[in-house]
């Protein structure tokens, strides 16, 4: 199998059809300069391109919190090599384990969290509710808390699968945005960011499709109308970094990106790239739309109004529903189900509490398929009784 290698600043350019919208800017570098910094999900895609854009701004504490800990000693080596300044701080910690969580942010002290830990597969998801809900969901309440618990600023990375969701993971991300800003309070200030999908990071459907290439085989294509948001990681960190500047609560934020792409149109400028690289053409092979998956994805749902600020590459929404009284009741009912692995509550949870979702009857079939663990009787001991 060949070794597929990253995209080119150019390669992206073409695949998008635009050069890319936004860079850190001197505000965001300003307002970063000495603060002390908490990433978690810093070996991903996302939360490793924070963590390097965040070592060029001169933080005075650069704190990585990861579960993977080959993907954590790799960032934490990269970073040291790339800037010698920076002395990041690897915590290996599960986000939804409250205590390894207020444990990081008492090692770091953040001035900031920036949230990116996530499953973000919405295939995946559809298999596995519980544990979608138990990271995406319980450890952004988590996180949040321990950045409460320590006075910081809190940016939960959300995804644009959370408008009008009809997966699994977009309930879940979500319920994770009502979770993070219904928090809110005078000495705490969580705000949201909406990406699209970025494009090659890792995982992503243009990685995938390159890979087929290379290796020889069918590019898999769900639906000929298929459109998605993209942009680059760079744009994707401007936005993250952007709204902790000028966020307020509860309040949500999307990048303008302008016309969602034709997943056709992008399998075809990809193909030539390719050509062009020496790699011969593949066929294209459509398999249809997966269970959670949309034809056309979207950023502003119905239930919110998205308006523009004073950067022109911004919206943003304020989300009343993040102060609704059911939110800590469906998130206690959630702790529950998700600790005895029960999908099947998990969907009806997510049912209840994120307007308009209706799971798909695969995500209902694999729920039902294998039911929750039983609960574990504890013996005791004649001496403790």
């Amino acid at each position: 199998m060949s070794a597929v290698t990253p995209f080119s600043a150019e390669e992206i350019r073409r695949l998008l059809g635009r050069s890319a919208r936004a860079r850190v800017g001197p505000a965001e570098r300003q307002a970063l300069c000495g603060q002390r910094v908490l990433i978690t999900g810093a070996a991903g895609s996302i939360g490793s391109e924070l963590a390097r854009e965040i070592a060029a701004c001169d933080p005075a504490v650069l704190g990585l919190v990861d579960q993977s800990e080959l993907g954590l000693f790799n960032i934490e080596r990269e970073i040291e090599a790339r800037f010698p300044d920076a002395a990041p701080t690897g915590v290996l910690a599960d986000v939804s384990r409250g205590p390894a969580m207020r444990r990081a942010c008492q090692i770091i002290r953040p001035d900031v969290v920036y949230h990116a830990a996530a499953y973000k597969h919405v295939t995946m998801a559809e298999r596995a509710a519980a544990s979608a809900a138990l990271v995406n969901v319980i450890g952004t309440a988590e996180a949040a808390a321990a950045a409460a618990s320590v006075g910081a600023r809190f940016v939960l990375i959300s995804s644009d699968k959370a408008a009008d969701p009809a997966s699994v993971m977009g309930a879940t991300k979500r319920l994770a945005e009502r979770v993070c800003l219904g928090m809110a309070s005078p000495a705490f200030r969580p705000v949201v960011v909406r990406f699209g999908n970025v494009i090659g990071s890792s995982g992503s459907v243009v990685q995938i499709m390159r890979e087929h290439i290379r290796n020889g085989r069918p590019i898999p294509l769900t639906d000929e109308g298929a459109a998605r948001y993209f942009m680059t990681a760079e744009e994707a960190v401007s936005l993250v970094l952007r709204a902790d500047v000028i966020g307020r609560t509860p309040e949500i934020f999307w990048f303008e990106m302008g016309r969602p792409i034709r997943l056709r149109d992008l399998t075809e400028r990809l193909l030539e790239l390719e050509a062009e690289a020496g790699y011969a053409s593949v066929p294209i092979e459509v398999i249809g739309l997966r269970p959670g998956e949309k034809r056309i994805e979207v950023l502003a749902d119905r239930r919110l109004s998205f308006e523009r600020t004073l950067d022109r590459r911004l919206r943003v929404a304020r989300d009343p529903s993040a102060l609704a009284g059911d939110v800590p009741e469906a998130l206690a009912e959630l702790r529950r189900a998700a600790a005895r692995a029960d999908d099947a509550e998990v969907l009806r949870i997510l049912t209840s509490a994120v307007s308009g979702f209706e799971p798909s009857e695969q995500a209902w079939d694999a729920a039902l398929a294998t039911g929750p663990l039983p609960t574990p009787r504890v013996r005791r001991s004649r001496r403790a009784a």
